[in-house]
Parts: structure tokens; sequence; C-alpha cells
């Protein structure tokens, strides 16, 4: 018992070693764990923001006033950010693409010309384009029949 007294700043400084080791323990698995979810913030962070900042192009018809050559159809961007590298498929349902059209910033369009919704039923019409990311999507519309109305299916496209 003697020694025990005799020695008990040696206890006590040991005991607060082996305290100190533990508590470093669980600081680390704190801050583990807090760097994970920063990790997971950051992607996740990165990932809103390109949901919020896409683009969105479909394919509308637009009234006679907003072009000199009358009403038509025209792609338009509806989304949230500028469209980049715009491609469509042939407006008369040829085989093919054309490409390029300028960028389309949010609200912008361009009209088609000689886009013949006649010879578009039953077929697709394609456009594919990219965010300022880089990131790729695709707008497919579609008529199911000479007497069915137009669907438009909006996808992001994996690199």
């Amino acid at each position: 018992m003697n020694c025990i007294i005799a020695n008990l700043p040696n206890w006590i400084q040991a005991l607060a070693a082996v305290g100190l080791v533990i508590l470093t323990g669980l600081t680390l698995i704190v801050l583990w764990g807090y760097a994970k979810d920063t990790r997971t913030i950051a992607r996740t962070g990165t990932a809103h923001i390109e949901m919020i900042d896409r683009p969105f192009v479909a394919l509308l018809a637009k009234p006679a006033e907003l072009n000199r050559h009358g009403g038509g159809w025209a792609i338009e961007n509806q989304g949230n950010g500028t469209a980049m590298n715009i491609r469509h498929s042939h407006p008369q349902g040829e085989e093919g693409w054309v490409a390029t059209l300028r960028p389309l910033a949010v609200g912008d369009f361009k009209f088609l010309m000689n886009f013949n919704l006649d010879v578009m039923r039953n077929r697709v019409f394609t456009i594919e384009y990219e965010s300022l990311s880089g990131k790729k999507y695709k707008t497919t519309v579609d008529w199911p029949n000479v007497i069915g109305d137009m669907r438009t299916r909006f996808e992001s496209v994996e690199h």
C-alpha cells in the first residue's frame, strides 16, 4: 500500500496519459466522421449546382409574331442554364443530324426551318446538347400515332 501512495504522482501521470490516448482516439474518430461528411457535402453540392443550372431544350410551336417567316416549330431552352453544342435530328425525318446550333441561353429559342409535322408523325425527333460544365443531355420527342399528342422525354446522358 505504501508503494502505491509513494508512487501516486507516477500513477496519476500514467492514468492521465492513458486518458489522453483515449481522448485522442475519440477525437480522431469524430474528425474522420466530419471529413467523410465534408466529402459527401462537396459531391452533393456539385451535383446540386448541376441540377439547378442544367438546360432543358424542348421542341415547341411558336406564334407568327416571333418569326418574320410566320409561326413554326422552334427549339427552346426552358432550363436554368445555357445549352451548348446543340445538334438535332433532321427536321424532315431524313437520316442524320443537323449540327450545331448556336448556344441557347435561358429562354432563348431557334426556329427550325422546314420542320414538317406530318412527316415527323410516327418518328422520333432528338435533340442532344451539353451544359456549361460539359454534362450531356438529350430530349426526345415523338408522336405515337397520327392523332396522338406529342410526347417529350428528357434524360441525362452518361459520359
